[in-house]
């Protein structure tokens, strides 16, 4: 399907519905079934060639030293020539020597902060007063030194008329709660969690059966115009950020409507991404990922003894052995012109936000109600291992959009990327099964979301809370 075939829905005058079967094709914590079709690389595939050349090095600017020593005691200054004709040829004529200058000593200034929301976009002739919170909170969310997340909310919430808690007991609570819930007398509908727990919630409620023709430019389901109110609580909190908080006071605030000059929050249009995959159709409001950083969640099960760090362990190794994904990408963006790039990727990405993982600036200029994403690419092959570890150094402050090796897209509207075949990629933190091809597209202001029209993204990373 060429994806100039899909809806119009960058315009705000339309919606989608999430489809119950896509939860189907989310990867659990068992991973691949015996004999699935997707095409999957060992995790040492293209090794060899790196360790050849390590050992190599190894052996002389280390083995041989110490063999000189053990042959002759005294000749401790000729044992010292093989080590520093080692270390000037690894930082000489190697990409060790670019990853260490590029990515640690002299690693370009972080990206500047930049606005996320248009002057403009606030309310749309909605009500903006709150009388009733319903807030899903995930039983993980933690503490913080002004003890729960949710006693800080309940807090801050006092003057609100009615808040309804509801806690989540099992993976897809959260989806069933926003799906099912009467909220027909519910102003805000908040989420305390990570992004997972934002991405449970947004699809449950883009798949409520009753959802009707759009109001005043925005999806709705229900008489009131439910908004969303979204809570750190999780490890990257990457939609938090981008909207220009992690803190959990100030989030709070927002869902108190009145408006952010009055020390609330404002009314905003927020942008979703519909993706479909395997025929059935799924919501981002985050981050799509593909190549290394999409197939990790399923490479990294064979290091689950590191524990958490497996997935930086997995990705260090992979990049090591010259991993590559296939991918043809195209491209439609806001003015209606297409474009075809045909590459080999370490990894790419498709962003409403501008932050990935835990904290990771990848798409600096990504707006979160313009009707279009930014993409993000790191191609493999035209790029050295140090010139693409060194990206992905940058990529923690957005300065990697400097670098001459990152592949940088705005504007998009709609994307197809078509794979060799079956395979995985992530949606929001999620891993998601596709059948070789991904259709992707962008909806202007599909929600409404309680935040600051003129926060910049990232506002206060640096908060405890």
């Amino acid at each position: 399907m060429d994806p100039s075939t899909l809806e119009e829905g960058s315009s705000g005058d339309s919606t989608f519905v999430v489809t119950p079967k896509s939860r189907d094709f989310l990867l659990t914590d068992e991973g691949l079934a015996p004999g699935e079709p997707i095409i999957m690389p060992k995790m040492l595939d293209g090794m060899g060639p790196f360790a050849r050349m390590a050992g190599a090095w190894l052996l002389f600017a280390v083995g041989l030293p110490v063999l000189l020593l053990l042959l002759d005691s005294t000749s401790s200054h000729l044992a010292l020539v093989p080590l520093l004709v080692g270390v000037v040829f690894a930082l000489g004529c190697t990409s060790f020597g670019t990853f260490l200058w590029r990515g640690v000593i002299m690693k370009p200034p972080p990206y500047k902060r930049t606005r996320v929301f248009d002057e403009s976009n606030v309310s749309a002739g909605t009500s903006n007063d709150v009388e009733h919170i319903v807030v899903i909170t995930n039983g993980k969310a933690g503490t913080n030194k002004k003890g729960s997340k949710l006693e800080v909310c309940k807090k801050v919430w006092e003057k609100v008329g009615k808040v309804t808690v509801i806690s989540t007991t099992h993976r897809g609570h959260a989806y069933e709660i926003a799906r099912d819930h009467d909220l027909s007398d519910v102003d805000v509908l908040a989420a305390i969690g990570g992004d997972g727990t934002i991405h449970e919630v947004l699809n449950g409620y883009l798949s409520r059966p009753e959802r009707s023709s759009p109001r005043d430019g925005v999806g709705s389901c229900d008489g009131r115009g439910t908004r969303f109110g979204f809570i750190p609580g999780g490890s990257g909190n990457n939609v938090c950020r981008t909207m220009g908080t992690v803190n959990v006071e100030k989030a709070a605030r927002w869902c108190t409507g009145g408006s952010s000059s009055q020390g609330g929050g404002d009314n905003l249009g927020f942008d979703c991404i519909k993706v479909t995959a395997k025929g059935e159709t799924i919501c981002s409001i985050n981050t799509l990922v593909f190549g290394l950083i999409g197939d990790i969640g399923v490479l990294a099960e064979g290091l689950r003894v590191c524990g958490p760090s497996r997935y930086e362990n997995t990705a260090f190794i992979k990049l090591l052995c010259g991993y590559q994904k296939h991918i043809t990408i195209t491209f439609t963006f806001t003015d209606g012109s297409t474009s075809v790039t045909d590459a080999d990727y370490l990894s790419c990405f498709i962003n409403l936000t501008q932050y990935f993982g835990k904290g990771h600036r990848v798409c600096p200029e990504a707006r979160l109600d313009n009707g279009s994403a930014d993409f993000i690419g790191l191609k493999a092959g035209v790029a050295t291992r140090g010139e693409l570890l060194a990206a992905l150094m940058q990529a923690e402050t957005g300065a990697h959009l400097s670098n001459p090796k990152t592949e940088h897209i705005r504007e998009i509207k709609k994307a197809k990327l078509v794979f060799d075949g079956p395979g995985i990629f992530v949606i929001d933190g999620e891993a998601m099964r596709h059948d070789g091809e991904v259709l992707v597209e962008i909806f202007r202001k599909q929600v409404r979301v309680m935040g600051e029209r003129d926060s910049m993204a990232g506002g206060d990373v640096k908060s405890k809370t």
